[in-house]
């Protein structure tokens, strides 16, 4: 996530302010080759919430910079990587340069996305946290009746209707559906959908058939006429615990990570000499 937002950030500043230094946090100047063009048209509130995050981000950066972690083989690995695919796509798009801001920046990211790694590995959530999560939020854990299809979308009826006769022969049709999905340049599989997230015509007729099963006509859709291959379904009902406390747990020791490093963040926060 880090690491993306890094690449965001550089290419989008097709125009770059002259390198007009906007904060100094513990010596360190921030400029503003490191943020989109348009600062200059933020309101106040806008523009002292993206200091902040500047300032809290540099700050993160620069303890995390001076560690260990940077002598990573790992993270050396990723930053060549990331600096080699970023400076070529801004030196395409602007035909620049990248400026040492902006490689610090990179390897910053970087850094924080490896230290959130370490952090998650560390973080430890107990089974009990995991029951009591489940317990007080029976919300999280039900599900609408759901279907799991393959589609191939053409843009009229009579196309369709061609295409369904010739997978009704089909002697194999999970390879034959993906493979002529494929010659109309689509993917084939759609996955799972929830009642009321697929359109509801073509919902309600999917859900009536068994798996496995191609529905008997097309359906159209605001999208075109629909061939679909029902692949799998199920009711309404609720996640068991045994099924959802992997991801509880997962969740419980990303919000974790997430306060341990805000807390972190506003120590460094509280004691950094800022000068605007």
């Amino acid at each position: 996530m880090y690491i993306k937002t890094v690449i965001m950030t550089l290419l989008l500043s097709s125009t770059l302010l002259f390198g007009k230094t906007l904060v100094t946090v513990n010596g360190h100047a921030i400029s503003d080759s490191i943020i989109p063009p348009g600062y200059e048209k933020l309101d106040d509130t806008q523009r002292s919430n993206l200091m902040e995050q500047l300032i809290k981000e540099e700050l993160l950066h620069a303890k995390l910079l001076k560690s260990s972690l940077v002598n990573d083989a790992k993270f050396k690995k990723v930053f060549n990587e990331q600096k080699r695919v970023i400076t070529e796509q801004y030196q395409k798009k602007l035909g620049k340069s990248l400026d040492k801001n902006q490689i610090r920046a990179i390897k910053g990211s970087i850094a924080v996305a490896l230290y959130q790694e370490k952090m998650f590995k560390k973080a430890k959530v107990s089974d009990k946290e995991v029951k009591r999560f489940y317990d007080e939020h029976p919300e999280s854990f039900q599900y609408p009746d759901s279907i799991e299809i393959a589609d191939i979308i053409v843009p009229t009826q009579s196309e369709a209707n061609k295409l369904h006769k010739k997978l009704k022969k089909s002697k194999d049709l999970d390879k034959d559906f993906i493979e002529e999905a494929h010659a109309h340049k689509q993917n084939g599989y759609m996955g799972w959908f929830g009642k009321g997230s697929a359109p509801e015509n073509l919902f309600n007729k999917a859900f009536k058939y068994k798996p496995k099963t191609l529905l008997n006509s097309p359906v159209q859709t605001k999208h075109g006429y629909n061939v679909v291959y029902l692949l799998n379904k199920k009711h309404a009902g609720t996640i068991s615990f045994s099924q959802a406390k992997k991801r509880i747990r997962q969740m419980l020791k990303q919000k974790k990570v997430i306060e341990d490093l805000r807390n972190e963040v506003d120590e460094l926060y509280g004691s950094a000499e800022i000068i605007y």
